[in-house]
């Protein structure tokens, strides 16, 4: 198969992931080695500071530090992909200390989510760059088997097989649309609205996800978009997990984001996209890792989401 410059080369058994923290430290040690043993069993090898990282408050590190780790990791021939460590908050901050140039020199996989997203849109608008949106190093030990096959196959280079889940609510239906497939984590593309990495969202396929977030909250930033201008822009919108928190009892977890989806259709009544719900994406167990950035298919009468051209 030929790669060209949208697309990283896929991993190979023996190849070397490097572990990046652009974001928040680690307080508990055990989903991090329980992460590497996953990786390790899957093939691949790993690259990790000598003394992991210093933490700076809820930093991983300071600011220039954490941009050094990313730009050798980026830069180093052994290196294949680069795996975020966790998210939290910190990669908006780095913004200042990344050198696009150097960005541009590379064709490696970045995969993360969270505020990793931050990352997939800063590399997205730097060089056009397929990323993977997907688990981390301390969230592989407690995401759903389904999806840890899944990021496998992403890592291999299987990410375009169609998406299909007997879960997903078709919230309004419409004729197949398709677009470029961009989005991630809702409070971050927030956060980076009116600067240098806000991506255009017109005539793309957008996914969303958040935690932690009360109703209101969410409303404020589905709202926030709507006055920007940008949450009738895109040609579908894709909404996945937004609980509170992972012991939500199914019930009340079902009234929320009955009242997250009602309010979007609200707000793109107007535009009339298709938008779906449940999607298997967020911080919860399901997380399919996604391409940031190919080229999709959301069709609503098969519940399928696909990459009909892959680059």
């Amino acid at each position: 198969m030929t790669y060209n410059s949208r697309l990283p080369a896929p991993l190979q058994p023996g190849d070397c992931i490097g572990i990046i923290a652009p974001a928040g430290q680690i307080h508990d040690t055990k989903p991090l080695e329980q992460g590497m043993a996953i990786l390790q069993n899957m093939g691949f090898e790993l690259r990790l500071p000598r003394n992991l990282w210093p933490g700076k408050g809820y930093l991983a590190d300071s600011d220039a530090n954490r941009a050094l780790e990313f730009h050798r990791m980026w830069s180093d021939p052994e290196i294949s992909a680069l795996l975020a460590l966790r998210g939290g908050f910190g990669s908006l901050r780095l913004l200042p200390f990344l050198n696009p140039e150097d960005i541009k020199k590379e064709r490696k996989l970045l995969i993360g989510f969270s505020d990793i997203t931050i990352l997939h849109s800063a590399i997205h608008q730097t060089n056009d760059l397929i990323t993977l949106h997907g688990p981390m190093l301390t969230t592989l030990s407690s995401i759903s088997s389904d999806s840890l096959q899944h990021f496998y196959a992403c890592l291999s280079g299987n990410w375009d097989k169609p998406l299909q889940n007997h879960q997903i609510e078709v919230l309004r239906d419409g004729p197949p649309v398709r677009g470029k497939l961009i989005g991630g984590n809702l409070s971050s593309l927030i956060s980076i609205l009116a600067t240098a990495i806000d991506q255009d969202w017109s005539k793309k396929i957008v996914f969303l996800e958040d935690v932690g977030e009360p109703l209101y909250r969410l409303d404020r930033m589905f709202t926030q978009l709507w006055h920007s201008g940008k949450i009738n822009q895109p040609a579908g919108i894709i909404l996945g997990d937004f609980s509170i928190n992972q012991e939500q009892d199914s019930l009340e977890k079902i009234r929320f984001h009955e009242e997250i989806w009602k309010r979007v259709l609200e707000l793109t009544e107007a535009a009339g996209m298709p938008v779906w719900g449940n999607f298997p994406i967020g911080h919860g167990r399901n997380n399919l890792t996604m391409p940031h950035g190919a080229d999709a298919l959301m069709d609503s009468n098969a519940v399928r989401l696909s990459y009909p051209h892959r680059p």
